[in-house]
């Protein structure tokens, strides 16, 4: 977690956090704590920070689920999850599509809807609606924007990224339905769906 002059972050994990945590590094004026990336705090919840948090704008970042749900499993299957961190087989296509981790995640981050993120960061235009966050807090010069624009993609992994390749329409479908919370915040924030439903 980021907190700042008015403001904090959250990571929500497999979105882009570490790269948007330098982005952060690259305004020291405005960060009053900052969880190292690989520090076990570095996923904090807005609950979790409560008190530190109160009375500020409250930002997280989001991306199109079915990218975040491929990639959540390629990590999980690469490095497993807390607390033993123990690799584990990739989960099929069928049960990627039935899952409802997405959705627990988003209730898990904002305590059920108890805080209402403010500003939504998207992972395919990070560096622009990162800069809009910073914007209402401070002048962003042209020499910051380039920096911000150069921070590259941190903690990737290698893999096909087609979701095409990985799910079919109506697996898609099917991710949307059994996540409601996520489907209504990507309709919200981006306009429509990767697919009809």
């Amino acid at each position: 977690m980021v907190i700042g002059q008015g403001f904090a972050w959250a990571h929500l994990p497999r979105a882009a956090g570490t790269a948007t945590l330098e982005m952060f590094e690259l305004f020291p004026d405005l960060i009053e704590h900052a969880d190292p990336a690989e520090s076990k705090h570095q996923h904090a919840t807005f609950s979790q920070r409560e008190e530190r948090v109160a009375g500020r704008l409250l930002s997280l970042n989001i991306r199109r689920l079915p990218e975040w749900v491929l990639s959540r499993a390629h990590r999980v299957a690469m490095f497993g999850v807390e607390p033993d961190y123990v690799p584990a087989a990739m989960s099929s296509p069928r049960d990627l599509a039935r899952s409802t981790v997405p959705d627990e995640r988003l209730t898990q981050f904002t305590d059920g809807g108890r805080f209402g993120v403010d500003r939504w960061l998207r992972v395919e235009h990070l560096a622009e609606d990162f800069l809009g966050l910073i914007a209402e807090f401070r002048e962003v010069a042209p020499a910051d924007r380039k920096q911000v624009e150069a921070v590259p993609q941190v903690n990737a992994i290698e893999y096909d990224h087609d979701v095409s390749h990985w799910f079919t329409p109506a697996q898609i479908r099917e991710m949307y339905s059994r996540n409601p919370r996520w489907t209504a915040l990507e309709e919200r924030i981006y306009g429509d769906l990767t697919i009809d439903i």
